[in-house]
């Protein structure tokens, strides 16, 4: 039931938004690209935040001390399921875009919300493709606006995490930029593992202490994947462990 009731108030809100679309296409077309940002940014975020509410979905920020004063940033993630973007849209007030996988460029209608709002596609194993996507993404942060990358370039499906990129990193150590780790909890269980479900899930997103990258060697760069890795493990440990301990309780 609430499956169908989720996709149906999903794509009555994509249909109802189709007059805003078609500002923004107005927008971008006549070179005001960012009035159209940012009333492409504005209508995803509050359609991220109902799309939450309707799924049931209770979301938990903490570290709310370590956002960042100055911007733009590169917000460096968990992936645990396909409801991250939306806590991230719903909860972080700022402008920012996300690098994701070219198969969300596939989705009629979202995907020119997606373009209006600078998302920017990279496509596994296309080299060239994902260069020229670290060239947008580089003139995307010089405009102001944050990015947000998942560095495990895939969706874990559930409470692990899986490696990370290194290739996801050059963004923000080419152009010198400050890295905010993110660990998001508890996504994945919106969906389920089999992923064929919607249904109430606690999701818990940590902010991180901010890592600059300004001034750092080239062997001190290298280094900064474990260290943002080691980082988004911990706290992800620490959040679950915290959850098994008050079930227990």
């Amino acid at each position: 039931m609430r499956k169908r009731m989720f996709y149906a108030f999903g794509w009555t809100c994509i249909f109802l938004g189709l007059p805003l679309l078609g500002v923004a296409a107005l927008l971008h077309r006549f070179g005001f690209t960012e009035g159209s940002y940012t009333l492409a940014h504005n209508y995803i975020a509050v359609l991220a935040k109902l799309l939450l509410w309707v799924a049931g979905a209770k979301v938990t920020v903490e570290g709310r001390e370590n956002f960042p004063a100055q911007l733009p940033v590169v917000f460096v993630s968990s992936h645990q399921g396909h409801f991250d973007s939306a806590v991230i849209l719903a909860h972080f007030r700022v402008p920012l875009t996300f690098v994701a996988s070219s198969n969300a460029a596939k989705f009629p209608i979202v995907s020119r919300w997606f373009a209006y709002g600078s998302a920017i596609y990279m496509e596994r194993d296309n080299l060239r493709q994902n260069y020229q996507a670290l060239k947008e993404a580089e003139q995307v942060l010089a405009s102001g606006k944050s990015v947000v990358i998942y560095p495990e370039g895939i969706i874990s499906g559930g409470p692990t995490m899986g490696e990370f990129k290194r290739g996801s990193f050059r963004l923000a150590t080419d152009m010198d930029a400050t890295i905010v780790p993110l660990a998001i909890d508890g996504s994945w269980q919106i969906m389920g593992e089999n992923g064929d479900t919607i249904q109430p899930a606690h999701i818990v997103l940590r902010v991180l202490p901010p890592i600059s990258t300004k001034g750092l060697s080239r062997a001190e760069k290298q280094a900064i994947p474990a260290q943002v890795y080691d980082l988004i493990a911990h706290n992800l440990k620490d959040i679950q462990s915290r959850r098994s301990s008050a079930g227990a309780a």
